[in-house]
């Protein structure tokens, strides 16, 4: 991505006379980076980018000092008049209070990679440095684009309900979700599964081949809509970007190989490169589209990515074998289990003898491909729920016309 990174850095030494000195550090910042929970930590000296980049849970999710060593400053608060609440040293917080500040509890790094520990810091990050730049720095910011892979697709989802609790749909979410998977011994909660309102376009690419009973996606079978809802009742937000209340447009799309292979181009099988080179090509189409600033391009003509898929086509048992786990249990991969979007992929793609996927299906038929649909489906009124309900509905039962959410030949 093209511009700065979102970071709060530490300006100068903490003293009592100065306990918060941390400033932003780019202007107009225009992306924000995540790790993932397990993930290795990463020194300034060793990072290509000179950025200290630790893995959620062992640092303050705001601005990087280690958590329980009463360092419990928020760089958001201002000190003023005599009634200093935070202040350096040691002090009696409660729970709120600490996590206000960033100082959620420590999470072991082995805990991250079981559990998925440490990625709701991930989501305050994301939700509290949103909040700072929209209304502390006044940047004019009204869409968001969200991208990540395995556990951070999953995470993808929980900023997108958070941000909805803070902004309802006043902030436009576009989601490009790789291969989201929680983790087997990871609890699924309401957040993970379901889409709220405030997300315009939600697209996930789905790994055909993983067999790991741990490593199961979230996939069309599992996936609601949150229902509409606002403070303001039913008449909605005033103001709220998507007044007509249309429903999000939701897409997934089934490619072959296994959980890894499909960000990475020389793992389990020569052809699965396809797959990684064609999820690439996807998410630069889905980000550029919706405003993401990109300093490379990863364009491919509608032939060559026909001819990337008909590569794989006659091909997919042997790409699903290569791709296997090869036992049948793995304290990781847990039992050998056959994804549902592998056995049911024609709920995916039309004739899935002859597509992989709709993108195939669309790179291939090319001016024959159905026309974007004239109208939007919308929310019904009876669709709409009180502001303390969670309600959810039923995805609709076609998948969204990839074009409408900027996938285009």
């Amino acid at each position: 991505m093209d511009g700065k990174e979102a970071r709060i850095v530490q300006t100068g030494e903490r003293t009592k006379e100065n306990p918060i000195p941390f400033a932003l550090k780019s202007e107009n910042p225009t992306y924000l980076i995540c790790e993932g929970p397990g993930s290795e930590e990463v020194s300034v000296e060793d990072s290509k980018s000179g950025v200290h980049h630790a893995y959620p849970g062992k640092f303050n999710s705001i601005f990087g000092t280690e958590k329980g060593k009463g360092q419990s400053q928020n760089p958001a608060l201002t000190l003023k008049g005599t009634r200093q609440y935070w202040f350096l040293g040691e002090r009696q917080a409660d729970e709120f209070q600490l996590s206000f500040m960033g100082n959620t509890p420590e999470v072991w790094k082995l805990t991250g990679l079981a559990l998925g520990s440490g990625w709701d810091d991930n989501v305050y990050k994301a939700v509290w440095m949103l909040t700072h730049l929209k209304f502390e720095m006044s940047q004019p910011i009204d869409t968001i684009n969200i991208i990540g892979w395995s556990r951070g697709a999953v995470t993808c989802l929980k900023i997108a309900n958070k941000l909805f609790e803070v902004f309802e749909d006043t902030l436009n979410v576009n989601i490009f979700a790789i291969d989201p998977v929680p983790g087997g011994y990871t609890n699924r909660t309401l957040d993970m599964l379901a889409i709220p309102p405030n997300v315009r376009n939600y697209l996930a690419v789905l790994a055909l081949d993983a067999d790991g009973g741990n490593f199961q996606p979230t996939d069309r079978n599992q996936i609601k809509l949150f229902a509409p809802k606002s403070q303001h009742g039913k008449g909605g937000n005033p103001d709220s970007l998507n007044q007509r209340h249309i429903l999000p447009h939701v897409h997934f799309l089934p490619i072959p190989g296994n959980h890894s292979d499909v960000v990475n181009l020389n793992l389990s099988h020569s052809l699965v490169k396809n797959s990684a080179i064609l999820c690439q090509h996807l998410a630069w189409q889905f980000l550029t589209a919706h405003g993401t600033p990109m300093k490379q391009g990863f364009p491919l003509s509608s032939d060559t990515v026909s001819e990337l898929y008909n590569q794989m086509l006659p091909k997919l048992d042997e790409i699903a074998k290569a791709a296997s786990t090869g036992g049948f249990l793995s304290p990781i991969e847990g039992f050998k289990t056959e994804r549902a979007v592998r056995k049911r992929r024609g709920e995916y793609v039309y004739e899935p003898n002859k597509y992989i996927n709709e993108h195939h299906r669309l790179c291939a038929l090319q001016e024959d491909y159905p026309a974007v649909p004239k109208s939007d489906e919308q929310f019904s009124r009876s669709d709409w729920s009180e502001w303390q309900e969670n309600k959810t509905l039923d995805l609709p039962k076609e998948q969204a016309h990839l074009q409408l959410m900027g996938i285009t030949l």
